[in-house]
């Protein structure tokens, strides 16, 4: 048996899932666990099941209101549907043991992981088992018996190998609610993306930010995450992982997907443009950007100005001048003069990464 656990970045459920066993490693003294772009290296040293299914039982009573512990039957409308305490730890122990390799001289059929790819050989009772059904997620999968789900992409005879089967059942730990317009509508996103150390990051940074406040709109919530992201990890990012960078939205049994234009993500994960966004702290020039109306930063420069200038001359500035589409602190003159120094430089950058 090997003395660890290897995991690469596949499709968002996975991903997903990925976070949430290290988020329940993480109730777990000594654990080890190395995160890199390519994979995850968990190591199996002090790992065991009865303490891996306690901390994964409680987060699922936190986020789902539902748990398994003692559980024999009964939970055919549970999101994991049909499983048990045993079922799960046994989920559990295949992923620690994670021994059945390719090659292996075992008698059975050799299935292939629709997640991970990995071969595996199961005999004829288990083969059942190994469909990707609703077991994994009511609301995402479907029945073995009827049809397809169209959210998620699969169909009822796709296969899952003991590696996965337990990563799958963590998928729903990371996810963050938000508050719809809407008080009973529960809504909760992932931010996906093929780095395990930006999708953690990510997460991390909407969390923070959902903290101050649950009525964030999914863009600003992405956009702001990229900016934290560009100005703490001052990292550059390749083309592809731009690309692929993504928020599920899961309303009720509504599945969606979000993303950014490559050109707004691309300014937000720019360093000094980000720095520059930060330091004049206004969100409606925030608001802008994300919008990609770039040119009203040229509109803003103009009526900053003009409004230092009535400020400069003690004029009193009302709620209907021009200015106050831009800015909340229109009445600071300290702060529009030290804006008006940064809003040019600003537009410029932003102009020269979009190559305008």
């Amino acid at each position: 048996m090997e003395d660890k656990i290897i995991l690469y970045p596949s499709n968002w459920l996975y991903n997903a899932g990925v976070v949430g066993l290290l988020k329940v490693l993480g109730n777990i003294k000594d654990v080890k666990y190395e995160i890199k772009d390519g994979s995850i290296e968990i190591q199996k040293k002090g790992l065991n099941i009865e303490e891996i299914f306690e901390n994964w039982d409680e987060l699922t009573k936190n986020k789902l209101k539902i748990y398994y512990k003692g559980k024999k039957g009964g939970t055919q409308k549970y999101y994991y549907a049909n499983q048990t305490e045993n079922s799960i730890k046994e989920k559990i122990k295949s992923l620690l043991e994670n021994n059945k390799k390719e090659g292996s001289k075992r008698r059975g059929f050799n299935i292939f992981c629709s997640i991970c790819g990995a071969s595996e050989i199961v005999n004829t009772t288990k083969l059942q088992k190994k469909m990707l059904t609703q077991a994994y997620g009511n609301i995402l999968l479907a029945s073995a018996r009827t049809f397809p789900n169209s959210y998620w992409m699969l169909n009822p005879r796709e296969i899952i190998c003991s590696k996965c089967e337990f990563i799958l059942m963590c998928h729903h730990i990371p996810f963050i609610t938000l508050e719809g317009s809407n008080k009973n509508e529960k809504i909760e996103i992932f931010i996906n993306s093929p780095s395990f150390t930006l999708i953690i990051d990510l997460n991390s940074f909407a969390e923070n930010l959902l903290q101050k406040s649950k009525e964030y709109e999914v863009r600003k919530i992405l956009g702001s995450s990229l900016l934290q992201w560009a100005i703490k990890r001052r990292t550059l990012l390749g083309a592809w992982t731009m690309m692929n960078i993504e928020v599920i939205v899961k309303k009720g049994s509504i599945i969606d997907y979000f993303d950014l234009p490559p050109d707004i993500t691309k300014i937000l994960l720019d360093y000094e443009i980000a720095s520059l966004i930060e330091e004049i702290n206004e969100e409606k020039i925030f608001n802008l950007i994300l919008a990609g109306k770039f040119s009203e930063l040229e509109k803003a420069n103009y009526f900053m100005l003009k409004t230092i200038l009535k400020l400069k001359k003690k004029e009193e500035i009302n709620k209907n001048d021009p200015i106050t589409k831009y800015f909340t602190k229109y009445n600071d003159l300290q702060y529009l003069r030290k804006v008006s120094l940064i809003l040019p430089k600003l537009y410029g950058k932003i102009l020269e990464k979009i190559g305008r």
